[in-house]
């Protein structure tokens, strides 16, 4: 037997109901619960010290390095153009975003080492400094 209520024409009734086959199949199962992870299992321990930063050497200010990887799509300045801090130097395409390469520092553009279109990585020379 089941007890049901049944609404008609807006009025409830309680009846109970005998069931004779019932091809309704109800399996309980338990919610899904996702695993529990802490987080020692999503961080992997460093087992060697990092490196200690020195302080950058003559060489290091002569030259600009990329910060990314990406496809130049900007050179904005020239060869013995004299630049200020924060200038654009170049303007790099990385995953569909362009990023400004400013100047570091104020001096004069020696060299300028890549060209409009070419595909560079992370630390190589863009150009250097007199």
């Amino acid at each position: 037997m089941k007890k049901l209520l049944i609404t008609v024409n807006g009025k409830r009734y309680e009846v109970d109901v005998e069931v004779v086959q019932d091809d309704e199949v109800i399996q309980a199962q338990p919610p899904f619960r996702p695993p529990v992870r802490t987080m020692d299992s999503y961080v992997t321990p460093v087992t060697t010290p990092l490196p200690a930063k020195s302080k950058p050497s003559v060489a290091d200010k002569k030259s600009l390095t990329s910060p990314i990887n990406g496809v130049v799509l900007e050179i904005p300045v020239k060869e013995g153009q004299s630049v200020k801090v924060n200038d654009v130097l170049f303007v790099l395409e990385a995953m569909k975003m362009k990023t400004n390469i400013a100047s570091p520092q104020t001096g004069k553009v020696k060299s300028i080492k890549v060209k409009v279109n070419d595909t560079i990585e992370a630390g190589r020379v863009l150009l250097t400094f007199e």
